[in-house]
């Protein structure tokens, strides 16, 4: 389920929030949340049982290959012409503390789930959180750079500028990403 996740959010959605704010406005003392929710309709176009690999033909036509995770029980109850509904969530929060504050240790969780029912789908959750320090900002793009908890050095453009009104360089940001990824097969059109 979890290279099912991974294939669908790259290959069928193209969804992609990093980098849309790292900073938030000090007396809201509130984090900044950006997400997004898509929902896609296709259709199983063919079946590798061997591999299993199942091919999905979008709303516009474009096919797709995606793995299916030994985990899906009732991958054989899966036929060519059934309808399936994907949708992916995603959010990410920036939550801005004073150079100083201490913080937990960086985390990934996964949870799965699956649906009841002769039909197979079900869900998957990632959630990450990391904590990452500002090294510079850059008014004019807008822009930050910041420094993760490994020690790597990356750059982001801040979606809205008066995000950056009262971050300091020093200033730390724990980001809390969200993923989801639910299936639901519906019956054979």
């Amino acid at each position: 389920m979890r290279t099912m996740f991974t294939a669908a959010a790259t290959s069928v959605l193209y969804i992609t929030l990093t980098g849309s704010a790292l900073a938030a406005d000090a007396p809201a003392q509130k984090p900044i949340v950006v997400s997004e929710k898509v929902t896609v309709k296709a259709t199983v176009e063919a079946i590798d049982h061997t591999n299993r690999v199942v091919t999905l033909k979008g709303p516009e036509g474009n096919l797709v290959e995606l793995s299916v995770d030994p985990s899906v029980t009732r991958f054989d109850n899966l036929k060519v012409g059934d309808s399936v509904n994907a949708s992916y969530y995603e959010s990410v929060a920036y939550d801005i503390k004073k150079p100083g504050t201490p913080t937990a240790p960086d985390t990934i969780t996964t949870q799965t789930g699956k649906y009841t029912g002769a039909k197979p789908g079900g869900g998957v959750t990632d959630t990450t959180v990391s904590t990452v320090t500002i090294v510079a900002i850059d008014p004019a793009t807008p822009a930050v750079t910041i420094r993760t908890s490994d020690g790597a050095i990356q750059n982001y453009r801040v979606r809205n500028k008066e995000y950056l009104n009262d971050v300091k360089v020093g200033d730390v940001v724990v980001v809390t990403k969200k993923k989801a990824l639910m299936i639901e097969v519906n019956a054979t059109p």
